[in-house]
C-alpha cells in the first residue's frame, strides 16, 4: 500500500550496456515490467518509489531529494542516464553510442529509449534509420 513502483538505476558510466542506458529512471509497476539483471555482469537495480508523504494522508514535508553516483561523482537523484549523457563531451557520447548514434542522439533529437528495441536489443544503424527517417536526416546522416 505504500508503493507506487520500482525504478530502474543504472550505472552511469561508459560501460553500462545499452539496454541498461534506455531503462535507467523508468518507473515500472510493483509487480510487472523488466528487473535488473538484463544481461551477463549487469550492473542495475531496481529501487522501490515510495508514496509521498501527502499521498499516504500524513500532514509532513518531503524528504529532500538525493544524489546518486557517476564516474564524475554525485549528481542529483533523478538525473537519467540520457541526461547525464547529454553533459558530456561529443567525444565521450561518440565512444560510448558510436559516431553515427552519437550524431542521432545529439543533432537528430533521439532519446536512448529509441536505441533499443521493445525486447531491449540494440538495434542497428539500418534499424534505426528505418524506424526514425526524420531523426536521420536531422542529424545530417544521409
Amino acid at each position: 500500500d505504500i508503493l507506487k513502483g520500482v525504478q530502474w538505476i543504472s550505472t552511469l558510466d561508459g560501460r553500462t550496456s545499452p539496454v541498461c542506458r534506455s531503462r535507467d529512471n523508468q518507473v515500472y509497476p510493483v509487480n510487472s515490467g523488466p528487473r535488473p539483471p538484463a544481461h551477463w555482469n549487469c550492473r542495475s537495480v531496481c529501487t522501490p518509489i515510495t508514496k509521498s508523504y501527502r499521498e499516504l494522508g500524513l500532514d509532513l514535508d518531503e524528504v529532500p531529494k538525493g544524489s546518486r553516483a557517476s564516474m564524475d561523482g554525485a549528481v542529483p537523484e533523478d538525473l537519467s542516464y540520457g541526461s547525464w549523457l547529454a553533459r558530456k563531451p561529443a567525444a565521450f557520447q561518440d565512444e560510448v553510442l558510436g559516431k553515427a548514434k552519437g550524431k542521432l542522439f545529439r543533432q537528430g533529437g533521439l532519446k536512448l529509449d529509441k536505441f533499443v528495441s521493445r525486447a531491449g536489443n540494440e538495434l542497428t544503424l539500418d534499424q534505426l534509420k528505418a524506424r526514425h527517417p526524420a531523426n536521420w536526416a536531422k542529424a545530417g546522416l544521409d
